[in-house]
């Protein structure tokens, strides 16, 4: 299960074939070459902020941080490896990581 993973230094860029399977663990990310994406949803502004703190959080601890474009009630989720120039297993695990917290929610 990808939400109990670490995240891992030196992550190398998934390649089409690999990410596409990785994809099949999660719901409603969007997997391009260069992010993996998601908007949540929210009823208002403290449920997203709560979110978007949770996120933060969670993101420092795995030292891999995400773009986050945030509104009153959505925040979109940008994954991506800076390093590996691409979308790698890191941004899956921190993807499943922040499922988790919008369940939380």
């Amino acid at each position: 299960m990808l939400s109990t993973e670490n995240c891992q230094d030196d992550a190398a860029k998934l390649s089409e074939v690999e990410a596409e399977m990785l994809s099949t663990d999660l719901q409603d990310w969007i997997v391009t070459e260069a992010y993996l994406e998601k908007t949540f949803r929210f009823k208002n502004f403290y449920e997203t902020m709560g979110f978007v703190n949770a996120v933060a959080w969670m993101a420092n601890q795995q030292d891999h941080h995400p773009d986050l474009d945030v509104s009153y009630s959505r925040c979109r989720v940008r994954w991506n490896t800076h390093s590996a120039n691409g979308v790698s297993r890191n941004d899956f695990i921190c993807a499943a990581r922040s499922d988790a917290l919008h369940k939380k929610n």
